[in-house]
């Protein structure tokens, strides 16, 4: 599922910029799918430099962050309030969590088509930086072009 798709079947018609948040998806879901980087070491200043960079308006990594995060608020909040947290993150949750798990789950959707929690439960290496067990090419570069050929789309 693209990034921008998902953020407007979650909120649909709105008038806020989605655009943030779905670099700020498809920025995590790059470094911890073909990267390799496990979760819990995902930079978030990193990552809001690089949606910065990406935008077509000038904005600082400052407010970028504060826009992700109010929108990954908005999602969950929507979610929750729709009663559609086993589609989204794969479990019924009556609170998803905070920003950065929400954004975590919602970048694992958009990547793979499936939700966080059975990702997890599938192929819990990918959330902690180790290579899948059918991705075990000697260099980074092969190994990223062999995770795009498996991306799990089963």
């Amino acid at each position: 599922m693209i990034s921008i798709s998902l953020m407007f079947d979650i909120l649909g018609a709105t008038r806020h910029n989605v655009l943030p948040m779905a670099y700020a998806l498809d920025a995590i879901a790059e470094r911890m799918f073909e990267r390799h980087i496990a979760m819990d070491d995902i930079n978030m200043c990193e990552v809001c430099r690089c949606v910065s960079e990406r935008l077509y308006y000038k904005i600082t990594p400052c407010s970028v962050d504060s826009e992700i995060r109010r929108m990954a608020i908005d999602c969950s909040d929507k979610i929750v309030k729709e009663g559609w947290t086993e589609k989204y993150f794969g479990k019924q949750l009556s609170d998803p969590g905070k920003p950065r798990e929400i954004i975590i789950s919602l970048a694992t959707l958009a990547y793979f088509d499936k939700p966080f929690y059975q990702m997890v439960q599938e192929h819990g290496e990918y959330f902690t930086g180790q290579l899948s067990r059918h991705c075990r090419k000697p260099s980074a570069k092969s190994c990223n072009r062999h995770c795009r050929e498996h991306r799990l789309r089963k």
